[in-house]
């Protein structure tokens, strides 16, 4: 839980860690890079992140060729935001620039609140 919060958060799976050397998170004129096939039985209700790619990341949920941007995260930056990501959802990644992202890592963890981790 996150100390201080109205409602207990806790965290709903373990980091997704891209480096993207390795995996480049695709440019806007691109198809988003999947990272997560189905988030599973809980739904999130945020994402906390690490970048160090120093760019703006859009993440999307839906099929693959019908996806909705649910959120902006990245910036280079340690932050956490509020977004409802149901779920059972396929979650991927897509630059805000037409420019693939291939240098940094980006480091993610979905949020859940209740109480605890049922």
């Amino acid at each position: 839980m996150v100390a201080g919060s109205l409602f207990p958060i806790y965290f709903i799976d373990s980091p997704e860690i891209l480096y993207t050397n390795v995996t480049p998170i695709p440019g806007s004129g691109s198809s988003p890079l999947q990272v997560v096939a189905d988030s599973g039985f809980k739904a999130a209700y945020g994402i906390s992140w690490q970048d160090t790619t120093g760019d703006y990341i859009g993440v999307y949920t839906g099929a693959a060729g019908s996806e909705v941007l649910k959120v902006i995260i990245g910036g280079g930056v340690v932050s956490a935001v509020p977004v409802v990501i149901a779920a059972h959802s396929r979650v991927s990644l897509r630059s805000m620039t037409n420019t693939s992202i291939t240098n940094g890592q980006l480091t993610m963890t979905f949020l859940g609140q209740g109480l605890g981790n049922v």
